[in-house]
């Protein structure tokens, strides 16, 4: 009999395995199913507290994602995580350049330190991999703007025209 082929689950699949086993279904059964081991599937229970945690702090769930691994300084990441989500429920739009530099103070906050940390492109494309987040650009309904702002813009618009005589056509 040939060996058993090296089979890494995502995310997804780990939470099927243990709804499954939540249901009642053996280890044999389950592992048959996915090609892996019946040790695999007893991890998979052991840990399952930390995969159920780790799916619930990424923005888009588990998709294809395979490990769990946490970054280097937790406190940071989960401040800066939990200070994001804030500002996305208020609809607030935050570029790239905006987390960095939140990413650089609540470092400095934290760590007491004014450097050893910059934030540069690739740690903010792994912090926005491990948290899920794939656009920083919120979509949906615009923002409402404010009614009362608009008049004096349209007054001054109408004023600069008239004085330099402009044709809108």
């Amino acid at each position: 009999m040939a060996p058993r082929k090296h089979v890494t689950l995502t995310l997804d699949q780990k939470i099927e395995i243990i709804k499954l086993m939540e249901n009642g279904q053996n280890y044999g059964m389950i592992a048959e199913k996915y090609g892996i081991g019946k040790s695999t599937v007893g991890d998979i229970k052991k840990n399952k507290e930390k995969i159920m945690k780790f799916v619930s702090t990424t923005e888009r769930g588990p998709g294809t994602r395979k490990t769990l691994k946490e970054p280097e300084n937790l406190v940071l990441e989960n401040a800066l995580f939990i200070w994001f989500m804030q500002q996305r429920r208020r609809h607030i739009p935050i570029s790239g350049e905006i987390i960095c530099e939140k990413a650089r103070l609540f470092h400095r906050e934290i760590t007491k330190q004014e450097d050893g940390f910059t934030a540069s492109r690739g740690w903010l494309d792994n912090f926005k991999h491990r948290h899920g987040i794939r656009r920083l650009k919120i979509t949906g309904e615009k923002l409402s703007c404010d009614e009362a702002s608009i008049e004096p813009f349209r007054n001054e618009l109408q004023r600069v025209i008239n004085e330099n005589n402009l044709d809108l056509e």
